[in-house]
């Protein structure tokens, strides 16, 4: 009895660790290829999964795609805190830092875009449910990074003509931009991201 309850433990346990290796497989390869350039047979191939199995997990497709755009929105909003998290620099070089960072990383995953980003692009008005998760994603990221702006506005360093919530959807919003655009120049943009929150100063 021992033996079959440590057997059934065991299944579980390596089970939920290879459901997180297929999620990140996914989110490798729903960043690169998209949802419609890729098929079913592709998934299952890439992630080492049997059709049976995937759906099993996933139920569909789209679904399969909801849980990848959850996981790497928790992802970055971790990414986000822990890079704001420093204690020796004012809010607003972290706001520099933060920014910087993400942009010049675009050419370590060869200007790939931010995953919510290029998923909001390619199926934002086609599929209501991918653009609420989308959309839910793109403001954890501004409730992460909210409290830093207004930081910045406290100290003087930036306007506080706005509130804090309109200025850093601006600077988010931004900051897409230039993700979106460094996908055809290659080039990050980090210094114009720079200059554009520089020009946010009072």
């Amino acid at each position: 009895m021992y033996r079959t309850v440590c057997l059934f433990i065991f299944v579980i346990m390596n089970y939920k660790h290879n459901k997180e290796k297929v999620i990140q497989k996914g989110i490798e390869l729903f960043w690169t290829k998209g949802f419609y350039n890729m098929g079913i047979n592709e998934i299952c191939k890439e992630t080492g999964m049997t059709k049976g199995a995937f759906y099993n997990s996933f139920k569909s497709k789209e679904a399969f795609l909801l849980t990848t755009i959850d996981a790497y929105g928790k992802m970055i909003v971790d990414h986000i805190h822990n890079q704001l998290n420093n204690p020796y620099l004012k809010a607003f070089d972290k706001l520099i830092e933060l920014y910087t960072n993400m942009l010049t990383s675009q050419i370590e995953v060869n200007f790939k875009g931010c995953f919510v980003n290029n998923t909001m692009s390619e199926m934002g008005s086609l599929n209501n449910s991918v653009a609420k998760l989308c959309v839910k994603q793109f403001s954890d990221f501004l409730i992460a990074i909210e409290p830093t702006v207004k930081e910045a506005q406290l100290n003087g360093d930036l306007y506080n003509s706005i509130s804090s919530n309109k200025l850093t959807e601006i600077i988010h919003t931004t900051f897409f931009g230039f993700l979106t655009k460094s996908k055809s120049t290659k080039d990050s943009g980090h210094l114009l991201m720079t200059s554009f929150l520089n020009s946010l100063k009072k």
